[in-house]
């Protein structure tokens, strides 16, 4: 890269007290100076070329110095209307603050210090630049080369906050991170989605009868069995977001192996625990029995459960409810383009599309991430349901009853079985799948932008 020190300044102080005097130096005189300008002009090397097969060229003037800034703005909306579409901003964020990192990011963190800013500059695109008549500037950006500090959008975590960044367009990766959740009480297996097949033998006087059943979720005996609630864990990959006038932030890839799931009650659980399985049923129904039995009610024997279930979870987070961007060292900028740029030193996917445009260079790091409230996932049930019956199709699995129990069928007395359905195999390759919408994040409580003697609470 090309430099050109703008701005040299010589200046000579007399020890006894005479006032400040400047001496001019000709251009030789400069030649053999050494210094460092406080500002600098450069043309970059990079050259990007357009979707019109025209060359853009990239001129920037920098301050060589580190800044620091507490700053908080009410409203912060670029590009509202125009040829992106009437009635809605490229940018809209309510209630934006940049500070220090906080003492932590829980309801009472606090800003330690102001951001950091270091080497700012302003850069301009210049397309046909060699050509007077036709040279056009046809963007500007505004960025640093690091910026230390905690950004903030909102004031209040919780559900369809009606602040906060209300529309985004931009660039953004968010660092691969861990996380859990815990899930709602459900019921399986009480809905024509949740039907279960399996095969049995009933055993009658030394006589075996192979059957195939199936759960009738329409008799009022079919109670279902219980999933009570369950903390998982799961693994968030590295995340690009990136697009115009966007209010939704879509994250795939999430996994998460549950490793067993109660499905009645077992040694370790609390009397309350175990109560909530006492009316769990299935009422199944078979092809006779020597024209007698074709049906039977069966129960969960104590210890059941399902074991190893994989799952990929597609995560729709409302940006409005993402409140705490941590800028690490991180470099940003925030530009303005009348067409598609790609701004030098970018990142490969980073191409700024027409309108404004925030992007941050280094993934964001948003630590730990907790739901608040529990999760539904009644929504993954049917896939349950076809994996276990997967799995007691199988001939390995099959559930083998007795004379006695075969007999009290006929009775309506329940037959009991120990069910550890391992569904590993089952779901490797193709791990059961659901989509989560919008969730409170315990790490997302908006740091207030409190430093020292001034308040902006």
């Amino acid at each position: 890269m090309k430099k050109r020190v703008i701005v040299a300044m010589i200046s000579s102080l007399w020890i006894t007290g005479h006032s400040a005097s400047f001496k001019p130096l000709n251009d030789e005189e400069m030649s053999k100076i050494d210094g460092q300008a406080l500002l600098n002009f450069s043309k970059d090397n990079y050259v990007y070329t357009n979707t019109k097969n025209q060359k853009v060229e990239f001129f920037k003037l920098g301050l060589d110095a580190e800044m620091e800034l507490n700053t908080n703005i009410k409203t912060l909306q670029l590009g509202c209307g125009g040829d992106n579409g009437a009635k809605k901003c490229d940018i809209d964020i309510s209630n934006l603050a940049l500070s220090g990192l906080p003492d932590s990011y829980g309801a009472d963190g606090r800003a330690s210090s102001s951001a950091k800013i270091t080497n700012p500059f302003v850069e301009f695109a210049i397309k046909n630049e060699g050509q007077a008549s036709t040279r056009e500037v046809v963007g500007f950006r505004l960025g640093a080369a690091q910026i230390l500090g905690l950004l903030t959008a909102g004031t209040e975590n919780t559900s369809n906050p009606s602040d906060g960044i209300q529309s985004f367009s931009g660039y953004m990766k968010m660092a691969a991170t861990q996380g859990d959740v815990n899930t709602k009480k459900s019921t399986f297996g009480d809905s024509t989605t949740e039907e279960i097949k399996g095969n049995l033998t009933a055993s009658i006087l030394g006589m075996e009868f192979p059957r195939q059943f199936k759960s009738d979720s329409t008799s009022s005996d079919n109670k279902g069995i219980t999933v009570p609630s369950i903390n998982v864990k799961f693994n968030m990959p590295e995340t690009t977001i990136s697009g115009s006038r966007m209010t939704v932030a879509k994250v795939t890839g999430i996994t998460a192996n549950i490793e067993s799931i109660p499905l009645a009650g077992s040694s370790n659980m609390t009397p309350e625990q175990k109560a909530q399985f006492a009316n769990d049923q299935l009422l199944v129904t078979f092809d006779p029995i020597l024209g007698l039995a074709k049906k039977a009610i069966f129960k969960m024997g104590e210890g059941s459960k399902i074991q190893n279930l994989n799952m990929e979870i597609a995560f729709l987070q409302s940006l409005s409810m993402v409140h705490n961007i941590p800028l690490t060292g991180t470099g940003g900028y925030l530009s303005l383009q009348s067409d598609t740029v790609k701004w030098a030193g970018t990142e490969a996917e980073d191409t700024a599309l027409k309108g404004w445009w925030m992007s941050f260079n280094n993934p964001i790091q948003l630590g730990y991430l907790q739901a608040k409230e529990e999760v539904d996932i009644s929504a993954v049930l049917p896939q349950v349901a076809n994996l276990v019956s997967d799995f007691l199709l199988d001939e390995k699995n099959r559930i083998q009853t007795s004379t006695s129990e075969s007999l009290g069928t006929l009775l309506n007395t329940p037959v009991t079985k120990v069910l550890n359905i391992d569904l590993n195999t089952y779901t490797t390759a193709l791990p059961a799948t659901i989509s989560l919408s919008s969730q409170i994040l315990n790490n997302q409580y908006v740091t207030p932008n409190c430093f020292g003697g001034l308040k902006f609470c």
